[in-house]
C-alpha cells in the first residue's frame, strides 16, 4: 500500500467540472461540452473500442519473446535515456513519483521511481516494462494523447477515460527522431491527482537532449557509412593514396600507401609528411598555391627495401571558406629493388663505444629518420663530414645525390655562381650553356655546407632565402627553381659568438640549428683510441699478413695525449706507425716523436678560441710538412685553396 504522504489526494473531485461531464458521456453517451475536443475525440475513441471506462488495468502484454526482440531493439535509445531517467528520478525521489519509457506503439521498455508507487501502479493497472499504454489497452491518458496529437501532454487526471486511472495524474513529451517521427514516449506518473505543475518542464528539457543525442548518433552513423564507404573504395584502387591537412600532418593512408611505406597506419597518422616521405616541399607548394602537382620521381628507402614510386597527382581539397585544408596524394609504385651498397660513410663506419660518442651517434640515427636540418658541429678532425654522410646514407634520400661544398673553399667571387649557378652569357667567362648550382645538383639529396662559418653574409642571405622558399634562381636567370633538397651544415667554430659579433645571420643560425648535434673531441673520448687505432691499422693493413699488436705503454701514451687534430690526427699517426714499423708489435719508439716528446706537442691554451686552436694546428702541420702546401693540406684533410685561404686569412707566415 502506498504511504498517506505520498499520496496526498487519491479520491476523485466528483464535483468536477470535467467528471460531472465524462459521467455523462459514459452513462449516456451525451457529447460533452466545455471539455478539450481533443480530448473527446480520445474518449469517443476509447468507448469504440470498449475500453472499461471505470478500470484502467492493461491487458496487451507482449510476450517475453517479443519483449526480449522489443528491448534489443531499442537498446541504443534506452542507453542514451537511462542517465536523464535516472537524474529525473534522483531530483524528485520521495515525492511520489515514477519516470517511465515507451516505444513508439506505447509499450512500457523502462520504469523507475519511488518504489511504493511502483508497486501501485503494478497492481493496480499492470504499469510494468512489456505492458502497453495505447487507447485500445487503457483509453485516454498522456501516452495516448501525444501519440494522436504528436505533441508534448502536461499533467493531465480528470481527463483521462478510465476511472482509476483520474485519480493519478500523468504528463507525456514525445521522442523524435531526424524524420519527425514518435519513436518513444518519456513520462511522468504521479500517486495522486494534483501534481507539480512544473515538473513538465523537466520532461521537456529531457526531450530536447536526448533528441540533440539521437541526432548526433544518426549523423555518427552516416559518417561511420561514409567513412566505411570512402575506405573500401580507398583501399580498392590500385595507386597508394596519403592524406595531409594543412598543417602537412599525414591523416590517412591506405593499404598500398602502407605497402610502400613499410608501417603501420598508427606509426605514420599524425607525423609529418616532410619526415615520412621526402617530398614535403611539392605537398607545401600545393598547400600554399592551391595548384595540383603530378608527376615526380621519389626514392623512399624502407626497412629493406628501396621503393621509386611516382607522385602522380597531388589534389588540393579545400574548406566552406575556399582554403586549403590539405591535400591528397597519389602515389605510384614504379619500381622495387634490394638496397645496394652504398658509397660514402655509414654508421657503421663511426668507430667508438664511449658513452660519449655513443650519445651523439644515436642522436645522428634519430636526424636520419627525418628531414629537417642539421648544424654538425666541432673541432677539426672530429668527423663531421662522416657524421653528415652517415646521415644521408641511412635517410629517405640515400639514393639521391650528396653534394659536399666546403664553403671556405670557393673564392668568394665565384661562390654565387657555384652554390646557384648562372644562365648562359650570365658573366664573361661563363660556359655557355649555362651550370647548375650545387643546390640543383643536390636536388632530391643532401646537400653538405662544410665550414659554413666562413660563408660570406651575401651569400647568408641568399641561403636563408633558399630555405624558406625551397627554390633558387640562377645568377642572370628570372625563373625560380623548385629543389627538394636536406641541409647539412657543419663547422669548428662558435656560431654563437659569430652571431654575436654580427659575422653570421641570427635568423640563418636559427634556421640551420634545428637539430644540433656536437661531436665530442678524441681527449673526450680517449677510450675509444685503442678501437680506433685497431680500426685503421685493420683498414691499412687488409693486403697484408702481419697482424700488429699494441703495446700497453704506447696506448698510455696515446690516452694522454691532447690530440688536437682529433681522429684524423691519430689515423695520420697510425700510417705514420705502420710505416715506421718492421715488427709487428708497435711500441713507442714508433710513434712520432711529436707525441712522444712534450716539448714538440702544439700547446693550446684552453682560453684560445676555437678560430686560434685551428690557427695553431695549421702552423703545426706546415712545420711537420717543412712548408709544403700540398702534404700539409692532404695532412689536415682540407684542398690547398682552402689552406692558402686559411694561411692568409690567419696572417700565418
Amino acid at each position: 500500500m502506498l504511504k498517506n504522504h505520498l499520496i496526498p489526494l487519491v479520491n476523485i473531485d466528483h464535483n468536477s467540472h470535467v467528471i460531472k461531464k465524462w459521467h455523462r458521456f459514459v452513462k449516456f453517451g451525451e457529447r460533452p461540452t466545455g471539455v478539450n475536443e481533443k480530448v473527446i475525440h480520445s474518449w469517443e475513441r476509447s468507448k469504440e473500442l470498449k475500453v472499461d471506462a471505470y478500470g484502467g488495468r492493461s491487458s496487451v502484454i507482449l510476450t517475453s519473446e517479443e519483449l526480449e526482440k522489443k528491448l534489443e531493439q531499442y537498446k541504443p535509445l534506452i542507453n542514451i535515456t537511462l542517465p536523464y531517467i535516472n537524474n529525473i528520478v534522483q531530483t524528485i525521489k520521495g515525492l511520489g513519483y515514477i519516470v517511465f519509457l515507451t516505444d513508439g506503439d506505447t509499450n512500457i521498455l523502462y520504469v523507475s521511481g519511488d518504489k511504493d508507487v511502483l508497486e501501485d501502479f503494478k497492481h493496480i493497472f499492470n504499469f510494468k516494462v512489456g505492458a502497453a499504454w495505447s487507447e485500445k489497452a487503457v483509453g485516454t491518458t498522456a501516452v495516448s494523447m501525444v501519440i494522436s496529437n504528436n505533441n508534448a501532454v502536461p499533467f493531465m487526471a480528470d481527463e483521462k477515460y478510465c476511472y482509476e486511472l483520474k485519480k493519478r495524474a500523468c504528463s507525456a513529451v514525445p521522442i523524435r527522431n531526424m524524420d519527425g517521427d514518435i519513436i518513444a514516449i518519456l513520462g511522468i506518473a504521479a500517486g495522486f491527482a494534483t501534481p507539480n505543475a512544473q515538473l513538465s518542464g523537466i520532461l521537456l528539457a529531457a526531450e530536447m537532449a536526448i533528441e540533440n543525442q539521437l541526432r548526433m548518433m544518426k549523423m555518427n552513423e552516416k559518417f561511420r557509412l561514409v567513412n566505411e564507404y570512402y575506405k573500401t573504395i580507398f583501399n580498392s584502387v590500385s595507386d597508394a593514396i596519403i592524406a595531409v591537412d594543412h598543417n602537412g600532418m599525414i591523416t590517412e593512408l591506405n593499404q598500398n600507401a602502407l605497402e610502400i611505406l613499410r608501417e603501420d597506419s598508427d606509426k605514420l597518422i599524425g607525423k609529418k609528411a616532410e619526415a615520412v616521405l621526402g617530398f614535403y616541399p611539392v605537398i607545401l607548394d600545393v598547400l600554399k598555391t592551391g595548384r595540383e602537382f603530378s608527376q615526380n620521381y621519389v626514392l623512399k628507402d624502407t626497412k629493406d627495401k628501396k621503393m621509386l614510386y611516382n607522385v602522380k597527382r597531388i589534389i588540393p581539397i579545400f574548406n566552406n571558406n575556399n582554403m586549403v585544408d590539405g591535400c591528397i596524394n597519389i602515389l605510384e609504385k614504379v619500381e622495387t629493388k634490394k638496397i645496394k651498397t652504398r658509397k660514402g660513410f655509414h654508421f657503421e663506419n663511426i668507430i667508438g663505444k664511449s658513452e660519449a660518442i655513443i650519445k651523439v651517434k644515436n642522436q645522428a640515427m634519430v636526424a636520419s629518420e627525418n628531414d629537417f636540418n642539421v648544424l654538425i658541429t666541432g673541432e677539426s678532425g672530429t668527423g663531421k663530414e662522416v657524421f653528415a654522410q652517415a646521415i644521408h646514407n641511412a635517410g629517405s634520400r640515400a639514393n639521391g645525390p650528396y653534394i659536399a661544398v666546403n664553403c671556405g673553399a670557393i673564392p668568394k667571387e665565384l661562390i654565387e655562381s657555384e652554390f646557384f649557378g648562372y644562365e648562359a652569357g650570365a658573366f664573361t667567362g661563363a660556359n655557355k650553356n649555362g651550370r647548375q648550382g650545387k643546390f640543383e645538383q643536390a636536388n632530391g639529396g643532401t646537400i653538405f655546407l662544410d665550414e659554413i662559418g666562413e660563408m660570406p653574409k651575401n651569400l647568408q642571405i641568399r641561403l636563408l632565402r633558399v630555405l624558406q622558399e625551397r627554390e633558387v634562381t640562377k645568377i642572370g636567370g628570372h625563373k625560380s627553381i623548385p629543389v627538394d633538397v636536406r641541409v647539412i651544415t657543419a663547422t669548428n667554430k662558435d656560431l654563437v659568438q659569430e652571431v654575436n659579433h654580427h659575422r653570421f645571420r641570427a635568423d640563418l643560425y636559427w634556421r640551420l640549428n634545428v637539430i644540433h648535434i656536437h661531436i665530442p673531441t678524441l681527449a673526450e673520448r680517449n677510450k675509444d683510441i685503442p678501437i680506433l687505432m685497431e680500426y685503421f691499422i685493420s683498414k691499412y693493413t687488409q693486403s697484408l699478413e702481419r697482424k700488429y699488436i699494441l703495446d700497453k705503454s704506447v696506448l698510455d701514451i696515446l690516452s694522454a695525449y691532447k690530440w688536437p687534430g682529433n681522429v684524423r690526427e691519430l689515423e695520420n699517426i697510425t700510417e705514420h706507425i705502420l710505416a715506421f714499423s718492421n715488427s709487428s708489435v708497435i711500441l713507442p719508439e714508433h710513434l712520432p716523436d711529436y707525441i712522444t716528446s712534450p716539448k714538440r706537442q702544439l700547446k693550446i691554451n684552453k682560453k684560445y678560441s676555437l678560430e686560434e686552436t685551428e690557427k695553431q694546428t695549421i702552423q703545426k702541420a706546415l712545420i711537420e710538412c717543412e712548408g709544403n702546401i700540398t702534404k700539409a693540406a692532404k695532412q689536415l684533410g682540407i684542398s690547398r685553396p682552402t689552406l692558402y685561404k686559411k694561411i692568409k686569412d690567419k696572417n700565418i707566415s
